[in-house]
């Protein structure tokens, strides 16, 4: 028997000796053996709180005194496990850095360009050794498993990621879980065996490789490998060589190779685990619990207000490029072969006041033809009504012909200032990005796919992360998100911007983005033919909101040309061009407007 005020006693002793609740602050949760190791932590913290509630209790209580005993004990074990697991975190961050500082101090390799005729002797169909390890390496999931555990141990060794005296001893690639979504590579879930397993070693991975150069993947892999090279070669560097100064949580990285002589690819890295992997779940998410994974063009899927996740993106574009703005991501010198660096003079964008600087005046107008019989005829029902107008269509093609004829000038602009250009995300939208809650129930997030990782114009990594959003979210917002971004990148350590700067080439690089979407009709009405159309009801039907062909193409070039059309009429982002061409190529750059006959075409 205890009195209540012996009870108070045991109640504080019993929470002054318990562990501490897990912090959001680092660095969000870990995976595989360490997130459970974090939810034992949590779980005892509730324990010992719950009990002393017990022990506080009002008047007398009863309790077994061997009961205590084995409570304590189990207290003790409780803290020293997460004192070890702690230990053994501490331990795998320091493999990290001298992971990194290996990398770092090897000479770079530099990636050779190539063309569309590189594949007409089938190069992809062989294999050859990585730029990196020197190691042949799988890039499909047949020869992951034919390489088997062997191979895995001689990469992860090269790599750093595995320490000589263990190995892999076992693979085992996932059967039951298909991911399909993303429009620029292929994935791989496996699951590998240690012969030493420790807390920092993941047993759940990920493998992202090339598309097949067949099938309905063919003109994707052109585009990833040809198109949008060397985009895999930067996203292998930004693991390989920026894991550790990362200002922002990301996947552990434990491979990755590419070959010039193939363009195949391979990167392996810790699998997010997500909780809603099969689908979403009803019911709340405990503290640490992955959300979604999320896709593009879907933000009805989040679990909270849509702005809240933006907010949230736009804290890691700002923290990115601050830390690249200090000094702490390493410099130009030592990386400008392994990751993308926007040229900043004025000779590399082609200016030219005598001629268009995007392509042929007549080639651009054949195009935005093309695309209006398409958003105001097949598709016009998932569009706003107005691109039907003859008003909005005459506004359509001056806006985009005059973006065509000052496409260079407005490159240059975007890059000639270097508080405006700094580290950043490609393309942050929500399934580029990972979000938990903490035990406080603030979100956080961690994010991932760093193809074309690199320096570049700030406003246009944001308008980038936007540009799969709803469009009255991003009306009400935009000004908002920018002030948001201005004051953090400051917070952060980076220079102060001008809101109006900002404002203005993040209006300008919609326009750009929608020039990509206008090219993209085509490969519209492949995926979804013309006839189709005429029994689409909505941007909701799953012949257009479904990723068709394993990939989320046709939904993305819709949404992003709905947000362009929008921002045009809406936002009136023709006066925002007209500004530029009068503010910019007029009074700062000194230079008369271009012609009616250059802008236009003969």
């Amino acid at each position: 028997v205890c009195s209540s005020s012996s009870a108070s006693a045991a109640a504080r002793a019993a929470v002054a000796m318990a562990p501490a609740p897990v912090s959001t602050a680092q660095q969000g949760p870990g995976f595989g053996r360490l997130t459970a190791a974090k939810q034992r932590h949590l779980s005892a913290w509730r324990t010992y709180q719950c009990r002393a509630s017990t022990f506080g209790y009002e008047g007398e209580c009863f309790a077994d005194p061997s009961k205590i005993e084995a409570q304590a004990v189990e207290k003790r074990l409780e803290v020293e496990n997460a004192a070890a697991a702690q230990e053994e975190a501490k331990q795998g961050r320091e493999r990290i850095v001298s992971r990194c500082a290996v990398e770092l101090a090897k000479p770079p390799s530099a990636w050779q360009f190539i063309g569309l005729n590189f594949f007409a002797s089938k190069p992809q169909e062989r294999r050859a050794p990585g730029m990196f390890y020197g190691l042949e390496f799988p890039w499909n999931v047949d020869l992951l498993v034919e390489f088997g555990p062997e191979w895995l141990t001689k990469a992860f060794h090269a790599a750093g990621t595995l320490d000589a005296n263990n190995s892999v001893t076992a693979v085992i690639p996932e059967r039951r879980i298909t991911i399909t979504a993303g429009n620029n590579a292929a994935k791989i879930l496996f699951e590998v065996r240690y012969a030493k397993p420790t807390a920092d070693l993941h047993t759940k991975l990920f493998a992202k490789i090339p598309f097949p150069l067949s099938g309905t993947t063919t003109k994707d892999r052109q585009s990833s490998s040809v198109y949008k090279q060397p985009m895999d070669f930067h996203e292998i560097n930004t693991y390989r060589l920026l894991e550790s100064c990362m200002p922002v949580k990301v996947p552990k990285y434990y491979y990755g190779d590419i070959s010039n002589e193939t363009s195949n690819y391979i990167l392996i890295t810790e699998r997010v685990p997500f909780a809603e992997i099969n689908g979403p779940r009803k019911g709340t998410m405990a503290p640490l619990e992955i959300e979604g994974p999320y896709q593009k063009c879907k933000d009805w899927m989040l679990r909270g207000p849509a702005k809240d996740y933006y907010i949230l993106l736009i804290r890691k574009h700002a923290q990115l490029a601050a830390a690249h703005k200090k000094g702490q991501m390493g410099s130009q010198a030592a990386l400008e072969q392994s990751l993308r660096f926007a040229p900043t003079s004025v000779e590399a964008y082609a200016v030219n006041p005598d001629a268009p600087t995007g392509e042929k005046a007549e080639t651009c107008s054949l195009r935005l033809e093309e695309a209006i019989k398409f958003f105001a005829g097949a598709a016009k029902v998932v569009f706003p009504s107005y691109v039907t107008s003859d008003a909005f269509q005459r506004k359509f093609r001056a806006t985009f012909l005059k973006l065509n004829a000052y496409s260079g000038e407005i490159q240059y602009w975007k890059h000639k200032n270097p508080d405006y250009v700094a580290f950043g995300h490609q393309n942050l939208n929500m399934d580029n990005a990972y979000f938990w809650r903490g035990v406080d129930g603030a979100l956080d997030c961690g994010i991932f796919d760093f193809g074309g990782f690199g320096s570049s114009s700030l406003p246009h990594r944001l308008w980038w992360g936007l540009n799969c959003a709803e469009f009255d979210q991003i009306k009400e917002n935009l000004s908002e998100y920018i002030d948001s971004f201005i004051a953090l990148y400051t917070e952060f350590g980076g220079p102060r911007l001008d809101k109006s700067v900002m404002r203005t080439a993040i209006i300008i690089t919609a326009l750009e983005n929608t020039m990509f979407m206008v090219r993209a009709v085509p490969d519209c009405l492949e995926q979804c033919p013309e006839e189709e159309w005429s029994t689409i009801r909505d941007r909701h039907d799953p012949r257009v909101s479904s990723d068709v062909g394993g990939k989320s193409t046709l939904r993305t070039t819709l949404q992003v040309m709905t947000n362009g059309l929008r921002i045009l009429e809406e936002l009136q982002a023709d006066q925002v061009l007209d500004a530029w061409v009068r503010d910019v190529y007029g009074a700062e750059f000194g230079k008369p407007p271009k012609g009616n006959a250059v802008v236009m075409g003969a």
